[in-house]
């Protein structure tokens, strides 16, 4: 499920088009057969596609609003690595971990589970979409795979000449031309 097409936004547009067709089939069929109460079944179908609207709309600004400033800290920290060794240019980022959700986003999915399909954090481990993502906001790495890495997985993070951490994420030179970027996991709520 994680490369269905279930993971992409763009399925709402087909969910649209598909109620739509509900209601206007309910509204034929209760003309044709001379019911004109059976109409009323389109209420719930009307109402269910407004408010999954306005849960996703609501929930994917949310996401993104959330994690903006974390993608400008991350895309900070890459250039900030990148000018200490100018002799070496990096070409490759390995992501590992997740984008934490949205407060809002969480709450959201509580009530309407199928938008924490629809609504993917940005970066999210060694998706494609998390990579198309970072070019966006300046980040133009290619994506190489955590096994693929020469010198092995980094045990920790150390601040140095060669790694920034912090509480959200630590982004480290692992070879000359390679990054990680790790992010931290979120912390339960006590």
């Amino acid at each position: 499920m994680r490369e269905s097409f279930v993971r992409h936004p763009r399925v709402l547009l087909y969910l649209g088009p598909f109620g739509t067709c509900l209601i206007l089939q309910i509204v034929v069929m209760s003309r044709s057969i001379g019911r004109p109460f059976w109409s009323l079944g389109m209420v719930p179908l009307i109402w269910l596609m407004v408010v999954v609207s306005y849960a996703y709309g609501h929930g994917f600004a949310a996401q993104a609003r959330f994690e903006q400033p974390r993608l400008s800290r991350i895309v900070a920290a890459a250039s900030a690595l990148q000018s200490r060794d100018m002799e070496h240019p990096v070409r490759f980022l390995v992501v590992d971990g997740t984008m934490p959700r949205s407060p809002v986003l969480q709450n959201t999915t509580r009530k309407f589970p199928l938008m924490d399909r629809l609504i993917p954090p940005l970066l999210d481990g060694n998706q494609t979409f998390s990579f198309s993502q970072l070019r966006l906001h300046g980040l133009d790495l290619e994506k190489r795979r955590p096994e693929e890495l020469e010198g092995g997985w980094p045990a920790g993070c150390e601040p140095s000449l060669d790694a920034i951490c912090s509480s959200e994420f630590s982004l480290q030179r692992v070879t000359d031309d390679t990054f990680v970027l790790q992010i931290a996991p979120e912390r339960p709520a006590l």
